[in-house]
């Protein structure tokens, strides 16, 4: 399947892969909704809500605010985290779909550019392609790093 979506002219992959994000951020939010609703009054959902994981995504959330949830479509684990998270702490789905357009479009067009060359590069033994990709992500982390210490700094209020 990689080689299929590889293949595809950068901007019809980065739209098949918004839909794919779509759904599964979409999917992993209502799971946290339903928790929100009825399972965390459950025995299991006493130990859902403790774990930490699901924590490290709630504590996200209510200390950033909106912004973590697009930022977290750069990260790896915690992105799950963080959706799951919007939802057991009943976010509507209107806010939080808008919140995190801009994370589809992001995780979108990294894995149709960066990450599914970061693939084949590992395939193919590329190390300075394998370099290049490094350098892009280091890039990103820190500047969202710096714009989240220039927002808690100024004190901008970012909940919604």
């Amino acid at each position: 399947m990689l080689n299929w979506v590889a293949s595809l002219p950068l901007w019809l992959a980065t739209t098949f892969l918004f839909v794919v994000v779509f759904f599964r951020a979409q999917c992993t939010f209502w799971l946290g909704k339903l928790s929100y609703h009825g399972i965390l009054k459950t025995k299991w959902g006493k130990k859902l809500e403790k774990n930490s994981e699901t924590s490290s995504g709630i504590l996200a959330i209510q200390k950033i605010g909106w912004p973590i949830i697009p930022l977290s479509f750069l990260t790896v684990g915690f992105q799950t985290a963080v959706q799951f998270g919007a939802g057991l702490t009943n976010w509507s789905w209107y806010k939080y779909t808008l919140a995190a357009i801009p994370g589809y479009l992001a995780w979108g067009f990294i894995y149709a550019s960066g990450g599914l060359s970061l693939f084949r590069s590992l395939v193919q033994g590329s190390i300075g392609l394998l370099i290049l990709f490094i350098i892009i992500i280091l890039a990103v982390v820190i500047a969202a790093n710096l714009v989240l210490r220039y927002i808690r700094k100024n004190g901008i209020k970012t909940d919604d």
